[in-house]
């Protein structure tokens, strides 16, 4: 028999402008590309087979449009959870790399290199972020025990609380990667265990991509 389980599917929104461009979206409400819009409903078509019980999403524009598709597939009404938004990078966003890179020097260029030791315009640190995103997640653990739950949010956000929910080093930040509409698991074991399941799975892109070149 299977033993019981909580299961998380993190998933990031679909591809916007700005994401195209390498530029920082953080608060700023963008919109998804039409690209975007594609991902978002190739991956919720996935949400046919599995079965979800719930559907948690960012304010943000861009993880609701990508919330909106699971909809669609499944029934299930997004709840829109405010700790679930993206980090707020101030007068950061909307710039590049390079640009931040020019324009702050070595003070990005530290943070960059290790964000959960330097601050940042805006939020200001990650802690502040790994705080707000875990007390969103325990809530929902004690409250959907023994389902299955999507939250629906942002690249920068799910890495900082997947670091969190596995008692990761704070290091694997930047070794991990999530794409557009790509799906992240996390079972949480009756006994508290948590296991990472799969990550960064964008299969659902991957074959629309071969189904494409096969045409």
């Amino acid at each position: 028999m299977e033993e019981k389980k909580t299961r998380f599917y993190l998933i990031r929104h679909g591809e916007t402008l700005w994401n195209r461009q390498g530029r920082y979206q953080g608060s700023t409400d963008i919109e998804l590309s039409e690209e975007g819009l594609a991902q978002a409903e190739l991956m919720a078509k996935r949400f046919r087979y599995l079965p979800l019980d719930a559907v948690y999403v960012s304010p943000l524009k861009r993880a609701r449009a990508t919330a909106d598709a699971i909809a669609r597939e499944t029934g299930l009404t997004p709840v829109v959870e405010d700790r679930f938004r993206e980090i707020n990078f101030g007068e950061w966003e909307g710039k590049s790399i390079p640009e931040l890179q020019e324009i702050y020097g070595q003070a990005y260029r530290d943070f960059y290199a290790d964000p959960f030791s330097h601050p940042f315009p805006g939020e200001g640190s990650f802690a502040k972020v790994t705080e707000r995103s875990m007390e969103a997640f325990e809530e929902l653990l004690k409250k959907h025990e023994g389902q299955r739950v999507a939250i629906v949010s942002h690249g920068g956000l799910l890495r900082v609380l997947l670091v969190a929910i596995m008692g990761m080093d704070l290091n694997f930040y930047r070794k991990t990667w999530m794409t557009n509409t790509s799906i992240t698991t996390v079972d949480v074991m009756a006994d508290g265990r948590r296991l990472l399941m799969t990550l960064n799975d964008k299969a659902h892109l991957e074959m629309a991509e071969l189904l494409n070149k096969g045409e």
